[in-house]
């Protein structure tokens, strides 16, 4: 019996369109996005069957959230997977932001709360006023409160790595 081709998310994509994947984003003037769905307003079991997915990538994108969403959020990722399923994250690395002393108080302020409304160099910055809240970060974690997190959730075998101000997370959904 052959195999069904992977479920692929990429929750938050925003201008990171990936080929195999569901591409989703809450905005909808991306010029690439296959589901817009809010996920801070919607949830999406709403759109897809628990136990389903079997890999999940939102980079960038759990940060932009209030610990109380992110927590739904993280839960709802780990009702999503399959057993065996992979969750992978990306976001700023609070610890090493602030312990940095390479970086100038302005770009930490930027890295630890986002770009919020203000211009960021962008060809066109409309996004930043009709969607302010995807700029904005709400929340910040290290490696190990997001282990934590993780965990609490139910997840096993998280692994952290360093990427510049950033980490990235992996976890897995295992059976037992």
């Amino acid at each position: 019996m052959l195999r069904p081709d992977p479920i692929l998310l990429n929750v938050g994509c925003g201008n990171d369109y990936r080929e195999g994947f569901i591409n989703i984003d809450g905005r909808d003037d991306l010029p690439r996005v296959d589901r817009v769905i809010h996920v801070s307003q919607e949830s999406l079991l709403t759109y897809f069957k628990a136990g389903t997915i079997d890999f999940i990538l939102a980079n960038d994108f759990i940060e932009h959230h209030f610990h109380w969403e992110a927590v739904r959020i993280m839960k709802e990722f780990f009702t999503l997977l399959k057993p065996g399923g992979i969750l992978e994250m990306r976001l700023p690395d609070f610890e090493q932001i602030c312990s940095s002393t390479d970086l100038p108080m302005e770009k930490k302020i930027n890295l630890l709360f986002g770009g919020q409304d203000i211009p960021q160099g962008e060809a066109d910055p409309s996004s930043r006023k009709r969607f302010p809240e995807f700029f904005c970060h709400k929340y910040a974690y290290t490696p190990n409160t997001m282990r934590q997190e993780l965990e609490a959730v139910g997840f096993k075998e998280i692994v952290t790595r360093p990427e510049g101000t950033n980490f990235v997370v992996t976890a897995s959904k295992r059976s037992g």
